[in-house]
C-alpha cells in the first residue's frame, strides 16, 4: 500500500525522470534498446557513426547510501507520515551471518535497500533519478543499467564528450557513495565503415582506459556495429532448438511433430533473413 501510493504520487507529479524506464508502469526494456537503436540508425542515414558508453554502476542496489536517499526524498517534496515511515523503514535494520553452528555478531547496515520489497524499487528510482540529469550526451537509463552515446561523423568529437561526461559520472557518484567498475563498463562503434570499425577511440575513466566491445549486450540483446542482430538471433535460434529437441523427445503425437516443425521452420527462417543491411531490425523476434 505504501509503495502504490508514492509511485502514484511520483508518477502523478511528474517526478520520475523520462530517461528512466526500470520498475515503472508500461515501460519495458525494449523501450530502451528502440530509444538507442533508432538513434543508431538515424546516424546512419546520415552516414554518421555513433559511439556509446555501457556503464557498469557496481552493487548500485546494496551501495545506495540511505542518508543520501531521506535527503532526496525531501528535496522532491516527500514529507510529513510517508517520510517518516520511509525512514523508519530503512534505519536500524541489522545484519547478521551464521554458518553451520556459528553466528556472528549483529552489525547495523548503513547502505543498500531491503530485499524482497516493492517498495525497495521505487526507493531506488528516487535515489538515482537525478543521475541522467548529470549526462549531457544522449542516454538511456533501465534500473541501474545506464548506456549514454553520442552520433558525429568524427568520433573524435564524440569521444571528447564522451569523456566529459564520463568525469561528471564518476564525480557524480563520488558524491552519493555509488561506485563504476570500470572493469565492465565499455564502449562499442556502431559504423558503417569497415575502416572506422577498426579504430580504436580513447575514452577513459580516472586514468583507466575503457575496453572496446565489438558485440555489447545491452539488456540481454547482443548488438553489433551495423545492427544486424546476427550473433543475438543466431543463439536465440540454438537455445530455440534445444529446446524445441527437448519438447520432441518427450512427444510421440503427430500433430504435436507438426507443429514442432512448423516452429523450427519458423525459427530457421528469422535467423537467415534477419542479418543483412537492412536499417529495420527483427526486434518482433528478440524477446522470444
Amino acid at each position: 500500500m505504501i509503495n502504490n501510493r508514492l509511485y502514484w504520487w511520483l508518477e502523478s507529479n511528474k517526478i520520475l525522470n523520462p530517461h528512466q524506464a526500470g520498475f515503472r508502469t508500461g515501460q519495458q526494456t525494449k523501450d530502451q534498446l528502440f530509444r538507442l537503436s533508432q538513434k543508431v540508425i538515424d546516424g546512419f542515414q546520415k552516414k554518421k557513426n555513433t559511439t556509446a558508453v555501457f556503464v557498469d554502476l557496481q552493487q548500485a542496489y546494496d551501495r545506495v547510501w540511505r542518508k543520501g536517499l531521506l535527503w532526496k526524498m525531501r528535496e522532491v517534496g516527500i514529507h510529513g507520515r510517508l517520510y517518516q515511515w520511509v525512514k523508519y523503514f530503512l534505519v536500524n535494520r541489522m545484519i547478521q551471518t551464521k554458518i553451520n553452528n556459528g553466528i556472528s555478531s549483529k552489525l547495523t547496515q548503513e547502505e543498500g535497500l531491503p530485499q524482497g520489497s516493492s517498495l525497495s524499487c521505487t526507493l531506488f528510482l528516487i535515489f538515482i533519478n537525478d543521475l541522467p540529469d548529470v549526462v549531457q550526451t544522449e542516454k538511456a537509463l533501465y534500473a541501474d543499467d545506464l548506456v549514454m552515446w553520442h552520433t558525429n561523423k568524427h568520433p573524435g568529437i564524440s569521444a571528447r564528450l564522451l569523456n566529459e561526461d564520463l568525469d561528471r559520472l564518476q564525480n557524480y557518484c563520488d558524491k552519493w557513495k555509488l561506485k563504476i567498475n570500470s572493469s565492465k563498463t565499455v564502449y562499442s562503434v556502431f559504423t558503417k565503415s569497415h575502416i572506422g570499425a577498426k579504430k580504436n577511440i580513447h575514452l577513459s575513466l580516472r586514468g583507466t582506459n575503457l575496453k572496446k566491445e565489438e558485440i555489447p549486450i545491452y539488456l540481454g540483446v547482443k548488438l553489433d556495429r551495423q545492427l544486424a542482430l546476427k550473433k543475438h538471433i543466431q543463439d536465440l535460434r540454438g537455445r530455440a532448438n534445444k529446446r524445441l529437441q527437448l519438447v520432441s523427445s518427450n512427444s510421440s503425437s503427430s500433430s504435436s511433430s507438426s507443429s514442432i516443425n512448423s516452429c523450427s521452420n519458423s525459427i530457421s527462417y528469422s535467423s537467415s533473413s534477419g542479418g543483412g543491411g537492412s536499417s529495420r531490425f527483427p526486434f518482433f523476434f528478440l524477446f522470444l
